[in-house]
């Protein structure tokens, strides 16, 4: 085994020395020296939001790390409150997996719209006291950003077929023919 190969064996990988991944987030040693292998191979290893460039600031910065994980999780939480006050029954559950999909990718990789919008909200102070960002106003704006009308046209599609799927199941087995 050359210098330069990490011994995988006397390393964090093994079951000693496990951690929570979450918990690396927090740990700002680790993120230098996740940075600094990005760096040595000459570029963004690309697990995780592609953000270019601004991604190694975003990391480093672990209160704005903390405040794209809430922004995250409040608008999954919003599009559920949404399309649960639609009344779309059992093709909820499917619509808000789809969209929830959609935000993530949409997150993944921003276009410098999406981004300008994201990183206005990650600068309110005010929003991020909570769990969750309570302004319901602010966060519908953004999925109206993030959200574009193909995406609520997947939403509606992918629904759609779910309830027409559940609808022919209940024929087949009730023996309803028409």
């Amino acid at each position: 085994m050359s210098q330069e190969e990490p011994n995988y064996n006397q390393n964090a990988f093994n079951q000693e020395n496990a951690v929570n991944p979450m918990d690396l987030l927090f740990d700002e040693e680790w993120l230098r020296k996740a940075v600094e292998a990005e760096d040595k191979v000459g570029g963004n290893i690309g697990a995780g939001l592609d953000w270019g460039s601004g991604f190694g600031d975003l990391m480093l910065n672990l209160e704005l790390l903390g405040r794209l994980t809430t922004l995250r999780i409040s608008l999954n939480r919003e599009v559920r409150l949404l399309l649960n006050n639609w009344n779309l029954g059992t093709a909820t559950k499917i619509a808000v997996k789809t969209a929830r999909e959609k935000l993530l990718q949409r997150l993944r990789l921003p276009t410098p719209e999406v981004k300008e919008h994201i990183l206005v909200v990650l600068g309110r102070d005010e929003l991020y006291g909570e769990e969750f960002i309570s302004n319901r106003e602010i966060l519908r704006e953004l999925l109206a950003v993030l959200l574009k009308q193909e995406d609520w046209e997947t939403i509606a599609a992918v629904a759609a077929d779910s309830l027409k799927e559940r609808i022919m199941h209940q024929v087949s087995v009730e023996k309803i023919s028409a």
